[in-house]
């Protein structure tokens, strides 16, 4: 999927000869800390609340603090990949989009980036989830995590790998598709696998649940 496939039409850009004024009011509206301008079609960056109040002239037009815009955007043709790394460098609920002549495409928000991602990453079907901890890169085969997982009629729907920068061990995550994952855990371990932890599905389901409406609250604040 590329980033063009997840902007969102709900919240407008400002033009330079838009008063702060007006910004304000659309960032009450809309509910946001920040909103895309652009000129003659041009992404020229992000007007913020912190700009408007600290420049404190309400009615002049946008165009008068254009110098301290703060300007994050991916191209409309970047991997989702690159766009989730994008929006975790940023500090703003809202990533534009433009094309390879800077000319806005549209917006990438924040909470529907991370509904795209659960819903990618499998959290509404039903399973468990089980963490496997490795001791490093040499050890992490997929392949052979899923021929265990599969030995016991069951495959994996999603999977995260993350690295212990620390320790430099690995964490795996993987999802798998059956309701109970005690005789996949037995299959891994039987196989010197050291599984840190596992959630039934109603416990998975539980967690992720409140961590997703946690941080879904969080990006509406």
């Amino acid at each position: 999927m590329l980033a063009r496939a997840l902007i969102s039409d709900t919240i407008p850009p400002l033009k330079t000869s838009d008063t702060c004024t007006r910004a304000i009011d659309w960032m009450f509206e809309f509910k946001t800390s920040h909103l895309p301008v652009v000129d003659k079609g041009k992404y020229l960056g992000l007007v913020t609340e912190d700009d408007i109040i600290d420049f404190n002239h309400p009615d002049e037009s946008l165009g008068s603090i254009l110098g301290n815009l703060y300007k994050p955007f991916v191209r409309e043709d970047e991997h989702i990949y690159t766009v989730i790394q994008e929006a975790a460098k940023i500090e703003s609920p809202l990533l534009p989009v433009v094309n390879e002549e800077d000319d806005y495409i549209g917006l990438i928000t924040m909470p529907g980036l991370m509904r795209w991602f659960a819903a990618m990453s499998g959290i509404s079907d039903a399973g468990g989830i089980i963490v496997i901890k490795l001791d490093g890169m040499k050890q992490y085969t997929m392949s052979e995590i899923a021929r265990l997982v599969e030995s016991n009629n069951a495959h994996i729907l999603s999977s995260f790998v993350r690295q212990v920068p620390e320790t430099g061990e690995i964490q795996c995550t993987i999802k798998v598709n059956t309701t109970e994952v005690r005789h996949i855990v037995a299959t891994l371990q039987r196989f010197e696998y050291h599984v840190d932890a596992y959630f039934t599905e109603r416990e998975a389901n539980d967690r992720i649940q409140e961590r997703y409406d946690a941080l879904m609250n969080y990006l509406n604040i």
